[in-house]
């Protein structure tokens, strides 16, 4: 059996694997900011244990994805932003009480690992778009975790897109988060997640909602071109809060980005739309990709 748990923004869910892969338990809490994260990895991990009647020693892994930039020793993080963290052990203060010891990586990282689990995808060249409260990209290459130079690769979220103005969280102007990540859509909706409200609105015919949908769509459909154009990825899973509203939002990165080839035939003969995909319905990635990260045939 394996353990995994993803700290979000907003949630913190626990999944028990079992040998063959297959997702056997899971639970999840609402999340505590700054170190109170240890408190939402307990109250997520031990009900998922207790259920299954399985003890932390009969585990073969235990993995912890959490949002921020993961040190090499794979324990402590930094700049987790979202979750009011500058710097935080929280690998060993979570193996202290847990009782066992626990790998820790980033949520994304561990999502696209989780990701390309959960769809049977066999793509050496594989990329996760996590759209919640913030916006990431995960990407293997060659079926191992790119990183990069410093360990922040993926970060799509803060590369600008065209015509958005509005202020980023990281200091700059025209994120992609400005335009669909959940921070930013709470501030201008005045809501906790506001999306589906959003496209409710649009649908029922409103002008504001229809332009911060379309937005959205095109924000997200450029940051998927981004992907594909640069490293070829042969799948895109789309993850997080946002996915919950289902075909409305794939139909529509879909349609823009098949607009774009229209206009381009290089554009057309990647075939980016087809590259697209959602993650299977409640399903949690990134709990699954740290399970996965945390074993011990993984760590060899």
């Amino acid at each position: 059996m394996r353990l995994g748990i993803d700290v979000g923004g907003t949630k913190t869910a626990a999944v028990l694997l079992d040998a063959r892969g297959v997702v056997v338990g899971q639970h999840r809490v609402p999340t505590l900011r700054g170190e109170g994260v240890v408190d939402s990895v307990l109250a997520a991990a031990r009900p998922v244990l207790r259920h299954a009647g399985v003890d932390v020693d009969a585990l073969d892994g235990v993995g912890l994805g959490i949002p921020g930039v993961v040190g090499h020793d794979r324990s402590t993080i930094r700049d987790a932003v979202h979750l009011g963290i500058d710097a935080f052990d929280v690998g060993a203060a979570v193996g202290e009480r847990l009782g066992v010891r626990v790998l820790v990586e980033n949520d994304v990282n561990a999502a696209v690992v989780g990701a390309r689990h959960l769809l049977g995808d066999a793509s050496d060249a594989f990329a996760y778009l996590g759209l919640g409260t913030g916006i990431a990209a995960g990407i293997l290459l060659d079926g191992a975790v790119w990183r990069g130079a410093t360990g922040v690769a993926g970060e799509i979220g803060h590369v600008p897109v065209p015509g958005a103005t509005g202020r980023c969280r990281c200091g700059q102007t025209g994120c992609l988060e400005t335009v669909a990540a959940g921070w930013a859509l709470a501030e201008r909706w005045d809501e906790p997640w506001p999306a589906a409200r959003m496209l409710a609105a649009a649908r029922a015919g409103s002008a504001q909602a229809t332009a911060e949908w379309e937005a959205v769509v095109d924000g997200i459909a450029h940051a998927v071109r981004l992907l594909v154009l640069t490293l070829d990825v042969g799948t895109i899973a789309i993850g997080g809060g946002l996915r919950e509203l289902g075909a409305p939002l794939l139909d529509g990165i879909r349609e823009r980005l098949g607009e774009w080839a229209l206009a381009s035939p290089f554009v057309a003969a990647v075939a980016i739309p087809s590259r697209v995909h959602m993650v299977p319905a409640g399903s949690q990635p990134a709990a699954v990709g740290a399970a996965i990260v945390g074993s011990s045939a993984w760590k060899s």
